[in-house]
């Protein structure tokens, strides 16, 4: 495993941004664990954060000249991308981000754009913390198909549930298919596993052999 793997892994759960217990998530399903990038608010942890993001999109081999991110998580994500893509990789991309709502004012009245203009020449990355259904990343496609359309080089998140979808479907490989594009993580759950189960993390065991049979219990049921 790439040592940026495991270094965001382990900053992952140093910043709580991934937590073990019992959480319901949007889908019903009682997970046990969740991943809330929001954790990741001081510049510290959003600078490690967006060099994460950039090393795993030169990792991809997608070739984006913009980097799009759906609101409201993906904004930051966006710009941190950029930057750190820039800083560390000396690779130059710009950012667009979209508003929920059109703006009512100003110069900018009625667009629902931040940022970089897209057209049909626009190579796109879009990048997200987690998908789990995958709404609302269809939903982000379809507003980009009134600028152009773009090609979409591919998504990217921070974590790959490896979860089937309610189709009972893998859920990031129906995406992949129906979007035409891939879908990339900058880990996925079994490397989660391999770096935290009975491994103390700053004297901290995340994973315990309890922990770990909840795990293996939902992935029974959900596991793709």
């Amino acid at each position: 495993m790439e040592q940026y793997k495991i270094d965001f892994i382990k900053l992952l759960v140093k910043a709580e941004a991934l937590k073990f217990g019992e959480f319901t998530l949007k889908s019903g399903r009682v997970a046990p664990y969740f991943l809330n990038a929001g954790s990741f608010y001081t510049g510290e942890l959003l600078s490690k954060l967006g060099g994460f993001y950039a090393a795993a999109l030169v990792d991809s081999g997608m070739d984006p000249d913009i980097v799009f991110g759906p609101a409201y998580k993906g904004i930051p994500l966006s710009v941190i991308t950029a930057t750190a893509l820039y800083e560390k990789h000396g690779k130059n991309l710009a950012y667009t981000f979209n508003r929920k709502e059109a703006k009512d004012h100003g110069a900018a009245k009625g667009k629902v754009l931040v940022g970089a203009p897209i057209d049909a020449d626009s190579r796109l990355v879009i990048v997200d913390d987690v998908i789990t259904a995958g709404t609302a990343i269809r939903e982000t496609i379809e507003l980009l198909k009134d600028f152009g359309p773009p090609k979409i080089e591919g998504i990217l998140i921070a974590m790959n549930r490896m979860e089937k979808n309610n189709n009972g479907v893998n859920a990031l490989a129906e995406l992949e298919e129906t979007l035409d594009c891939p879908v990339r993580a900058i880990v996925d759950l079994d490397e989660v596993i391999e770096v935290l189960h009975g491994k103390e993390v700053d004297g901290q065991i995340y994973i315990d052999d309890a922990q770990m049979e909840k795990i293996r219990a939902y992935r029974t049921e959900y596991g793709a």
